[in-house]
Order: structure tokens, then C-alpha cells, then sequence
């Protein structure tokens, strides 16, 4: 991500309006959209497609589910 883009400046002058959890949400997001986009781009260099991205997004907040899961049932046994 671009380091001046509308993303921080919404959530800049947003700041005070939005609650935390919305914007650490969304920051989370935006973060993991942006890596799995580099990611499409290690992968598929100048062919790379956002949707190849959105892809990875999908599997990506999968494997973290399934980890989350793992951990909570290691904590419950």
C-alpha cells in the first residue's frame, strides 16, 4: 500500500468518530489485503490480478481461523 493513500486518510479524519474495534478491524483487513496482494504479486510477478489477491485473502483468514480454533480447543481439553 502506497504510503499516502485514502485508506489512512479516512481513517484519519474518521478517527474520533469511529470506534476502536471498527478501526482495528478494518486495519487488520486492510493489512492482511495488502500482504496477500504482495503475495499474488511474489507469486504471479507482472501477471498478478487483485482477484488472485482476494483469493489468497480467503485462505488466508481461513488458516487463521482454524488456528484460532486449534488453540481455543488446546485450552479447553
Amino acid at each position: 500500500m502506497k504510503l499516502d493513500n485514502p485508506f489512512d486518510a479516512m481513517h484519519e479524519a474518521q478517527k474520533a468518530r469511529i470506534p476502536q474495534s471498527i478501526r482495528d478491524a478494518a486495519i487488520d483487513v486492510t493489512d492482511t489485503a495488502d500482504l496477500c496482494w504482495a503475495g499474488a504479486r511474489a507469486v504471479f510477478g507482472p501477471r498478478a490480478k487483485p482477484e488472485q489477491a482476494l483469493a489468497m485473502l480467503a485462505m488466508v483468514m481461513q488458516r487463521a481461523e482454524e488456528t484460532r480454533r486449534s488453540i481455543r480447543d488446546e485450552r479447553t481439553e
